[in-house]
Order: structure tokens, then sequence, then C-alpha cells
């Protein structure tokens, strides 16, 4: 379904490779020895794990990817996922797309909001679908976040200026990313 976090996996040996330096039985400033706080660091408490942004993205949402995506969190040691719905144009990657706000979308928020629940996950969502809540089918492209574009032109002082190249009119939402077809079929 989703996939955009699974390289947190390196996160936790990373953190894991670094603390088996720490040595063995050599008290810490606390009292406590190095191998106690090896073991905190190692598996730490809940309120001290990471919690991720998790993105579905061009309505590429299944219920068997959510269970997937949340079971894989809760067995690496996510502590919770903040679901962000977006649309960049991404392939679709299952069987049947859904779209942001129907009915079936929410049935899914709902189920990923129970399944986190289940494995004791903290779970939140983005205010609202589109980036930075500037998006959704509701908002028109004059509606739409704009671009900052200006044209440049080297002069010599005391010289005529002469006419100024025109604007940039590539209408991509980004770099140059090409416009995606939004009315097109999801």
């Amino acid at each position: 379904m989703t996939g955009s976090v699974r390289p947190l996996v390196l996160i936790p040996a990373l953190l894991a490779a670094v603390g088996v330096g720490l040595g063995a039985q050599e008290p810490s400033r606390g009292g406590e020895s190095r191998d106690a706080l090896l073991a905190a660091f190692r598996d730490p408490p809940a309120d001290a794990r990471p919690r991720v942004s998790w993105h579905w993205l061009s309505g590429n949402v299944s219920r068997d990817g959510i269970t997937k995506d949340l079971e894989w969190m809760h067995r690496i040691g996510i502590a919770g996922a903040m679901m962000f719905d977006g649309d960049m144009g991404a392939p679709q990657i299952v069987p049947q797309r859904v779209t942001v706000l129907s009915k079936e979308w929410q049935a899914n928020l709902h189920f990923a909001a129970q399944e986190a629940d289940r494995l004791g996950l903290e779970f939140a969502m983005a205010a609202a679908p589109g980036w930075s809540e500037t998006g959704g089918p509701w908002v028109t492209p004059e509606m739409g976040m704009k671009k900052f574009v200006w044209s440049e032109k080297r002069v010599r002082g005391s010289r005529p200026v002469g006419v100024l190249p025109p604007l940039p009119d590539m209408p991509g939402p980004f770099q140059g990313i090409p416009r995606y077809d939004w009315g097109g079929a999801r």
C-alpha cells in the first residue's frame, strides 16, 4: 500500500549499533549501569519512540495494506503514525483506487484508526487532503497555490534596457513537474 516509511527500519538498527560501543557494567552518573542504559536505548518506552508520517498517495489504499503497514510499524517499534492523503500522480498499485473523502475512503480511515488502536499505536491525520491544506477537489485552479516567477535581463548602466524576457509559463506545480490531469480517472 504505502511503503514510504519502510526506510525508518534503519534507524533502530543504527541506534543499536551505536549503543553497542557504550561498554558494559560501568556505572553512569545516575548510578545505573551502562547495561541498563543500553537496554533502555534499545527498547525505549512508548513515549520515547518515533512517530511517522504515513502517506496514502493517489488513492492507493486497501484494508490489507493498512493492516500490513500498521503491523509493520508496530513490529519495528514505531509508536504512532499521522495519516496524510496526497496525490502527486503516483502509479496505481491497488486493484481499485479510493477517492479521497468518499464513503470508502472514510471507512478505510475508520478501519485504520481501529487497527492502530488494536496494535496500541497512536493515530492522527492531517487536517485536510492536499499539500499543507491547500488542495482538494473543492479548490479550483484559480484559487489554488501560486508560484512566484520572474525574468531577468542583465544591462549596463546608461544604455537602453530594451524588452524584458517573458515570464516563465511552466504550469507545473513544483520545479517543472508537468501538470497532473486532476480531472482524469482515479
